[in-house]
């Protein structure tokens, strides 16, 4: 390991284990504070300090000089306490989803232009599905992100395209044009039906968590096998889909204001 790595590594692990200190016991510190907790010079605690502070890890009071946690690191717990509950909240859904249609079903998030999978329910079916909890998948491939793409504004949808639409199959849309018009008809009908866009042999439904704004955040779909999920059930699985996908919008808006 070279000595820059090491010393960023050392910078990282400072900052983390600053960050830790701040508790509703003792929500601000002083900067000589820091610096004797961390067991560093106030010089080395004053360059931490003032990276955090302008990332908006920190904040500092005028008037007393203590340092106290910022809007950022206030932001990020707001999202993990929101993620957290939509996934506790999930599971009797997703597992009632299951059990009506028989096939896999997952909670979904639309980040950093990629589909990413927050919890999965085993179907009963034997199913090889390559997806997990953490598993990221692309937008325009699956009807998880179609459907999640379809409630983003254009600008968002353009970044999408602007990435590249790769091919996975022969069935995977890469034309931009073609998507546009797919994600119109998604979001007119409230639902997306891929099959065989990502992986051969695989298809999927999705429909989309709208909160009482209109924002669309989350996803809620099955997949299976293509033999399974077949045009003739298209019907039947996306409105089981989207009862739970509205199921999990209203418990969501009762926990918390969106």
């Amino acid at each position: 390991m070279d000595a820059n790595h090491m010393k960023s590594s050392s910078s990282l692990g400072n900052a983390l284990r600053l960050l830790n200190l701040f508790n509703m016991d003792q929500p601000e510190f002083t900067l000589s504070e820091l610096a004797e907790r961390l067991g560093v010079g106030h010089s080395t605690m004053h360059r931490l300090t003032m990276t955090l502070m302008k990332e908006g890890f920190l904040a500092r009071d005028i008037k007393s000089k203590k340092f106290r946690l910022g809007a950022s690191i206030l932001a990020t717990e707001k999202t993990i306490l929101s993620y957290y509950d939509i996934c506790e909240m999930s599971l009797p859904v997703l597992d009632k989803l299951v059990q009506s249609t028989g096939e896999t079903s997952h909670l979904s998030i639309f980040k950093n232009f990629k589909v990413v999978y927050l919890q999965k329910i085993e179907s009963p079916n034997y199913t090889h599905l390559l997806s997990h909890e953490g598993k990221q998948n692309p937008v325009h491939a699956t009807s998880t992100g179609q459907v999640l793409l379809a409630y983003q504004d254009t600008t968002e949808i353009e970044k999408v395209i602007a990435k590249g639409l790769h091919s996975f199959t022969s069935q995977t849309l890469t034309d931009p044009q073609q998507l546009r018009n797919l994600l119109k008809m998604v979001r007119c009908q409230g639902y997306a039906y891929s099959k065989d866009e990502l992986h051969l042999g695989y298809s999927s439904i999705a429909a989309p968590i709208i909160s009482p704004s209109g924002k669309v955040t989350y996803a809620v779909s099955v997949a299976g096998p293509s033999s399974r999920i077949t045009s003739s059930r298209v019907q039947e699985l996306s409105k089981a889909v989207k009862e739970a996908a509205d199921q999990l919008a209203k418990k969501q808006y009762q926990i918390r204001s969106w």
